[in-house]
């Protein structure tokens, strides 16, 4: 992407004391997942939330956030270019992920690199992009969380994107 960016990961409460291996999900706008004090609008209270399912539910999992870049964070989160807002970037955010990121995590940490065990997640212009990742690459992603994804974007050129693209299955969480 030729700039640079914090990438923090969540390790699960077991990763230290198993062998285990873990699936991951990359979530976007990584500053504001585990701390108030890094985050733009709030904390999403991410670390909170994989604590009590790792206790209460026996449910773990490697989470990779990965910071926005400020103000290229239209661009990056859009591979459609919108006339008032930019966007286009998004193909080359979804390769670094895919081809750069996914593979630091998968080396550094004990992950089950299956796609069914990967998937992507965010929110507004975060939950656009988690989609597109979805659909464009399949062969990586095999379930999103689209949160509140901004589908106006564009004219609305992911209905048409999704309505054309391959499909593999997998699941997907949109609200």
């Amino acid at each position: 992407l030729d700039n640079g960016r914090d990438i923090i990961a969540y390790l699960p409460p077991s990763y230290y004391t198993s062998r285990k291996r873990y699936p991951v999900l990359y979530m976007h706008d990584g500053q504001n997942l585990f701390d108030h004090a890094t985050s733009f609008a709030g904390e999403w209270l991410v670390d909170e939330t994989l604590e009590h399912l790792a206790y209460n539910e026996g449910l773990e999992a490697i989470v990779v956030g990965i910071a926005n870049n400020g103000p290229e964070r239209l661009d990056e989160y859009s591979p459609f270019v919108d006339h008032s807002y930019g966007g286009g970037h998004g193909n080359q955010y979804v390769s670094f992920i895919a081809n750069t990121l996914k593979k630091l995590i998968d080396h550094e940490f004990r992950t089950i690199p299956h796609r069914r065990k990967t998937g992507i997640m965010g929110s507004s212009m975060g939950g656009l992009i988690s989609l597109y990742a979805f659909f464009h690459r399949e062969d990586i992603f095999g379930f999103v969380g689209a949160m509140s994804p901004s589908l106006w974007f564009a004219k609305g050129a992911i209905y048409g994107y999704v309505q054309n693209a391959s499909y593999l299955p997998g699941k997907v969480y949109l609200d």
